[in-house]
């Protein structure tokens, strides 16, 4: 994706049946999907040339799933049926700072109002089992920082995020789920949810009815990262989801905030560390305005990927080209970089090789544009 200035518009109908085709077809994910839009000018060339692209990389195995018009028109009519918007990466009313990042969720689903997705936002995460200190000072913080014209948003968990939405309810909240936008989890966060529909905005990238797992909440992660200019983390320990949405933000380049907490309570642990680390320290929210504010009046600027390019697609690869990535593959992730490197082959060459091998379910892809052997 190449970033530039933003130059958005609206999805056919039919535009919009094969961009969710597309992103819900098997091996496709964030990156594969607008590499082959790059590819191939639209989601409709793309998905007519997956079988044959999977074929190459997957030496004779079984043909890739592609998502039907059917399955896909019945996701838009069940996401109608909740009162869910779509928002494909392309449209201007999708998140300019999530469309910023190198690997954008092709579509969400907004329940709620869109324009809240248009302030400036920072997110509030922390612990599940939080204490009562901790809620306390995170809903007067996340009541200042909406009322400094900031959106808040957080994942509707129990504990930091339950009050961080709490805080922020009158100014705007955005809850960000890694299940359906329609699925509310936990239960107990049922009245939360509806006030936060009515009063802020609902988002995810998971078809809705999508009951949350456990290999859904990274992706939510990185979304609440990447809707913000900063990330505070509140009472997170060792190993915790919080520091996960830490590092998403850190790589997307977000500011990362942290409150200091009692070295004698692990629930601490995390942030302190964060705060050794060089995350900025937050007593209160002047701590965080003063960062972001002079971040506000600077646009994430990006062109989105329209409907149709006129970039000619990649001759195919050779065998010989082709086996001389695999060679350098393995179960160690390796640097895109260093494959064209190595392989001398060209950029293009490269990607293009890389695209088959994931869409034969042969590769998979790590942070810092890494890949190795499934």
């Amino acid at each position: 994706m190449n970033h530039g200035t933003r130059q958005a518009h609206t999805l056919s109908a039919a535009g919009r049946l094969d961009w969710l085709r597309l992103i819900r077809s098997e091996n496709v994910g964030p990156i594969v999907f607008h590499q082959l839009l790059n590819q191939f000018g639209t989601a409709g060339a793309a998905l007519d040339a997956l079988p044959d692209l999977a074929r190459r990389g997957g030496g004779g195995r079984r043909m890739i799933r592609v998502c039907t018009t059917a399955a896909a028109a019945s996701e838009l009519e069940a996401a109608a049926a909740v009162g869910a918007r779509p928002l494909a990466s392309c449209e201007v009313a999708y998140p300019s700072r999530l469309g910023a990042l190198p690997d954008p969720p092709p579509l969400i689903y907004v329940l709620g109002d869109p324009a809240r997705l248009a302030v400036p936002v920072v997110s509030i995460v922390g612990a599940r089992n939080a204490s009562a200190a901790a809620i306390r000072y995170t809903r007067r913080l996340a009541r200042d920082l909406g009322g400094a014209g900031l959106g808040v948003a957080s994942g509707l968990a129990r504990g930091i995020d339950t009050a961080a939405h709490g805080g922020a309810l009158e100014s705007g909240t955005i809850a960000v789920l890694a299940g359906g936008v329609d699925v509310v989890y936990p239960a107990e966060n049922q009245e939360l949810y509806e006030a936060i529909v009515a009063q802020g905005a609902v988002i995810s990238e998971m078809p809705p009815g999508t009951r949350p797992q456990a290999r859904h909440f990274p992706r939510r992660n990185r979304l609440i990262s990447g809707l913000a200019l900063g990330v505070v983390v509140i009472e997170a320990a060792e190993r915790s989801g919080s520091l996960i949405t830490a590092r998403f933000a850190l790589e997307q380049g977000r500011e990362v905030f942290a409150v200091p907490g009692s070295p004698l309570d692990p629930r601490c642990r995390g942030t302190n560390r964060l705060i050794k680390q060089g995350a900025t320290l937050v007593q209160d929210p002047t701590d965080v305005v003063e960062v972001i504010g002079p971040m506000i009046n600077q646009p994430a600027l990006w062109e989105a990927p329209p409907e149709h390019f006129s970039q000619p697609v990649q001759t195919p690869d050779s065998d010989a080209d082709r086996q001389r990535i695999k060679d350098y593959l393995g179960p160690t992730p390796i640097g895109v970089d260093d494959l064209i490197r190595l392989s001398q082959l060209t950029p293009a060459h490269v990607v293009t090789i890389l695209l088959e091998l994931e869409l034969a379910g042969r590769i998979d892809r790590h942070a810092g544009n890494q890949v190795s052997i499934s």
